[in-house]
């Protein structure tokens, strides 16, 4: 009789356990995020040529709030919106460039090698406020830019989800023409590695 039980209540379960998993990944969402991010600018001068990096290292931290779509099997399509901060600075000789916060809008494509894990690849939009000091002077700036990666995301319970994702960000170049000389520069990179972890409704 017991044995009849448990075989009825498994019969009874196993849509239910198969219903969840396929919705794995699909619906929206709303995570926190910490990590480290290194900023690079590189200093480009052609007469006479030479090329100078300076970087600094900081932690990241922020929130998402993202959507996720099946689009059938294993395929997962998705979209996010990220807003980040960072601790630390840039030290130059004359100056401090100091990172703030980045908003970032980006699409994923994904990968469900089972139903409780997604590998993707992401890209898109970012957006970031540099500021520069010194004894006498302070100037804040917006640079538009992209940012792409790839990560990893699994279910650690029924709606909650842990990711690992890596990123690389470039915001553009400051023309230093008319300071240093025709087609100087300066480049503004940026290299993060984060965590997550991700409620799902």
């Amino acid at each position: 009789m017991i044995k009849f039980a448990i075989l009825g209540l498994a019969l009874v379960a196993a849509p239910v356990l198969a219903q969840d998993a396929g919705s794995n990944f699909n619906g929206p969402y709303i995570g926190a995020q910490a990590g480290w991010q290194q900023d690079r600018q590189t200093l480009t001068v052609t007469t006479p040529s030479s090329s100078a990096t300076n970087s600094g290292s900081g932690l990241s931290y922020g929130g998402q709030v993202g959507y996720d779509i099946r689009l059938g099997g294993s395929a997962v399509l998705g979209g996010e919106v990220s807003l980040t901060g960072r601790s630390g600075r840039t030290d130059f000789d004359t100056f401090d460039l100091k990172q703030g916060r980045t908003f970032n809008a980006t699409a994923r494509l994904g990968f469900m090698p089972d139903d409780q894990s997604l590998i993707y690849a992401r890209g898109g939009y970012a957006n970031a406020r540099y500021t520069i000091e010194n004894a006498t002077t302070r100037v804040s700036e917006n640079r538009n830019g992209f940012t792409v990666g790839a990560g990893y995301e699994r279910y650690l319970a029924q709606n909650v989800s842990a990711r690992l994702e890596y990123n690389y960000s470039d915001f553009g170049a400051d023309d230093l023409s008319a300071a240093i000389g025709a087609g100087s520069r300066l480049d503004y990179s940026r290299h993060a590695v984060t965590a997550g972890v991700n409620l799902r409704f």
